[in-house]
């Protein structure tokens, strides 16, 4: 490597290093550095030259060397792009997610992150001349189209009034600000508020009044329209409506009771009464058969001595009765003498 190019490189980087330490501990300094605003996910061009014009045709020797930190007066500044004009061609070196254009000595930002916000130190070395300047890059995202929703409603009666406490949101964005305008254009909550939220007392004088809410930051801005007075008809409308649905609905169940009353004691009129299962009774027949032996038998004897006999049981089923009556079982007591041998 030739050893002045070398020297040059160094003493620029060394320039570079410096006017950042400057920067940083110069109690201010940082504050100095032009903000360029970006949208996160877009595409951001930063001009190298600075208002400083760079005539390319000459035999000068200019070389650009770019840094960034992610914080004030930070000592690890990482580096971004470093050219050599002179020599033409692609850069030295070049981060990745960057882009250099040496027709108009640009760096472009492709695709803003997060890590893309910061400040950007740039140095231009011709021939023995170095120019320093910084450039601080701030990222918003793009704010969505806010939504509007009624948080309150107080509707008076007696002389119409409505009263509405909505609210303005967004679901995407930084940094968001919102202001209220009616449909004049006059804006009704102070600069220095930026409420999303909003209160407002209509009467019968401003049945149609609609309101905006802007949501903004820096690099966006959405808005929403809201006709106050059609919510405030339609909370009325659907009061006035809920009284004879309510009646309607009291008739209905009134009808389907006594109709179901009705049908109960339709069936319990067809129905028979109750009888009681009625249990079957029997009848039992006792029956004794005296065994043949000798009829004399002494007078003595036949009190205490019985004649052998036979006894014979038969149950009989009573038929079941006609009548809910109950009838008492009967016993009968027969005795059947078996002839001589």
């Amino acid at each position: 490597m030739d050893p002045n190019r070398f020297f040059s490189w160094s003493m620029l980087l060394f320039l570079s290093l410096a006017c950042e330490l400057s920067y940083g501990s110069g109690g201010g300094g940082m504050m100095d550095c032009p903000v360029i605003l970006g949208q996160l996910g877009s595409d951001t061009w930063l001009s190298l030259t600075n208002e400083h014009q760079i005539n390319k045709s000459s035999n000068k020797s200019v070389r650009i060397l770019v840094t960034m930190a992610t914080a004030p007066g930070s000592k690890t500044n990482k580096k971004i792009v470093s050219f050599d004009l002179s020599k033409g061609g692609p850069p030295d070196h070049l981060e990745n997610g960057y882009q250099f254009l040496s027709e108009n000595l640009s760096l472009g930002i492709l695709g803003n992150r997060r890590e893309s916000e910061g400040w950007y130190f740039v140095s231009v070395e011709e021939n023995v001349s170095v120019q320093q300047f910084c450039m601080q890059l701030k990222l918003y995202e793009q704010v969505s189209t806010p939504e509007i929703k009624v948080l309150n409603k107080t509707q008076e009666k007696e002389n119409g009034s409505c009263s509405l406490m909505l609210a303005c949101t967004v679901k995407k964005g930084d940094h968001v600000a919102y202001s209220w305008r009616d449909e004049a254009g006059t804006q009704l909550l102070s600069p220095a508020n930026h409420s999303h939220l909003l209160y407002v007392t209509l009467s019968n004088q401003h049945r149609d009044g609609i309101y905006n809410c802007t949501a903004s930051n820096p690099v966006s801005s959405r808005s929403r329209a809201f006709n106050l007075w059609q919510e405030c008809k339609q909370e009325s409308s659907e009061s006035s409506s809920r009284i004879p649905y309510v009646a309607v609905s009291i008739g209905v169940i009134i009808i389907i009771i006594l109709v179901s009353t009705a049908i109960m004691f339709k069936r319990q009129g067809k129905t028979k009464p109750c009888q009681p299962p009625v249990e079957e009774k029997g009848l039992t027949i006792y029956a004794q058969v005296q065994k043949s032996g000798p009829l004399k038998k002494n007078l003595d004897d036949a009190l205490t001595d019985w004649e052998p006999c036979t006894t014979i049981y038969v149950d009989a089923t009573e038929p079941a009765p006609e009548s809910i009556q109950e009838t008492n079982p009967t016993t009968v007591y027969a005795s059947v003498t078996l002839p001589e041998s």
